[in-house]
């Protein structure tokens, strides 16, 4: 088969050609299309990917392409991960909110929509160049609006994704004192915004509020940007697990301080450190036996989006979890709303598991991200600046009609050049 991959120069690409290693043997033969508008990366990842698959013996051959039709044409898969107008524009996203009070943050709340805005109408025009029937495996954020403008506008077939959930199950193994080996949990809600009521260790059901009674809270407050401690107190609160980018919802203007005392963004951080990491990827290309840094996206970010294609490849029937059309699978939300759920994945495609209806404490607080995810997908394939106050207006950081109109009107303007749906 071949895979196309959009944004293969983006500094996460050793972590896909490490996932790619982890399933070699069932890609042999297959051919990587690898696309992006940046030819020096471009160069540099082609060249770290032959090297890696040729020093492991691994049957992937690899062509590199500066014209999207190409990368597309006769793709069964069509893996997209960039950033439209990259980290300048992500500082953007996650300064311009900040400036008003407002967590600045690069998928949720205004920075997220505003990414949006970017995203949507690169993926509408690779879901109308793709191949009938190819399948766009989608890491480009906020995966769940996204996902939804190409479901609703498009006859493409697409599935989202976010490693996430892994990060944070592995967390939460940690705070409860069990091994991350053989521990499931079964997130459910929006991409960003899920909760797991239901915990499993090598497949037996685990006491989750018991759990939780023994739970010590760490201290130190403010933590790594999963923010443990901050997850442990939610958690005792809600009688639940908390995905970790909960805190900007129950800790906003505590973050908002934390981000403004900080004094960069996010974006500035990964732009101080990106020439020292590819130029250690460019040194790692050229070498028999590669062994690129692992500091943009290691392996479990490949790995996962690989198991994906193979598992709707090969049929595999594999329970993942994924964003995909609801039908049913938590009845709190809309049928057709894009969910981040588990279901499993084969050849037709995902098939979300039934879930049950949200957790009370936070159902609410779903339904109102929905709604603005909504508003938001619609927004970003129109153009239209009055869907877009709305859905700014509907998002639970924002408060203020004002605030949204400010944040709306700088964004359109600072982001204008990637923005041709509001010209």
């Amino acid at each position: 088969m071949r895979i196309a991959i959009v944004g293969a120069g983006s500094g996460y690409m050793p972590g896909i050609v490490r996932g790619l290693l982890h399933r070699a043997d069932d890609l042999a033969g297959t051919e990587l299309a690898c696309y992006d508008i940046d030819a020096a990366h471009l160069d540099v990842m082609t060249r770290l990917a032959r090297n890696m698959f040729a020093a492991r013996g691994a049957a992937i051959t690899v062509s590199s392409h500066t014209v999207l039709k190409a990368a597309l044409d006769g793709a069964s898969y069509v893996f997209t991960t960039f950033r439209p107008g990259g980290l300048a524009a992500r500082h953007l996203d996650e300064s311009i909110p900040l400036k008003h009070g407002v967590v600045g943050q690069e998928t949720a709340g205004p920075g997220g929509f505003l990414m949006a805005l970017r995203s949507v109408p690169v993926l509408l025009d690779i879901a109308a160049e793709a191949d009938p029937g190819a399948w766009i495996v989608n890491y480009t954020n906020p995966t769940n609006v996204v996902t939804d403008a190409v479901a609703r506008h498009t006859d493409a077939r697409i599935i989202g994704l976010c490693d996430q959930y892994i990060g944070d199950t592995e967390m939460w193994a940690e705070l409860l004192g069990l091994p991350s080996d053989g521990l499931e949990a079964d997130w459910i809600g929006l991409n960003h915004a899920t909760w797991a009521q239901r915990l499993r260790l090598d497949g037996r059901e685990l006491d989750v509020p018991l759990l939780l009674d023994d739970l010590k809270v760490p201290g130190g407050g403010a933590t790594p940007w999963r923010d443990p401690s901050r997850m442990a107190e939610l958690a005792k609160t809600l009688g639940f697990l908390p995905n970790s980018y909960a805190k900007y919802y129950f800790f906003h203007d505590e973050v908002v301080e934390e981000m403004r005392a900080k004094g960069t963004t996010r974006a500035q951080d990964i732009l101080a450190m990106l020439p020292g990491y590819y130029e250690q990827v460019a040194t790692e290309a050229d070498k028999a036996d590669p062994d690129p840094s692992r500091e943009r996206g290691g392996g479990e970010h490949g790995e996962f989006a690989v198991d994906v294609i193979c598992a709707l490849h090969r049929d595999e029937g594999r329970r993942m979890i994924v964003n995909t059309r609801n039908n049913g699978a938590i009845p709190s939300l809309d049928a057709d709303a894009i969910v981040e759920v588990p279901s499993l994945v084969g050849r037709s495609g995902p098939v979300p598991l039934t879930m049950g209806p949200l957790p009370g404490p936070v159902r609410g607080l779903t339904q109102a991200i929905h709604a603005y995810e909504r508003l938001a997908s619609e927004a970003a394939v129109t153009g239209d600046r009055r869907t877009a106050l709305q859905a700014l207006m509907a998002h639970p950081f924002v408060r203020s009609k004002h605030t949204a109109e400010k944040i709306l009107d700088e964004g359109l303007a600072a982001h204008r050049d990637h923005l041709p749906q509001f010209r």
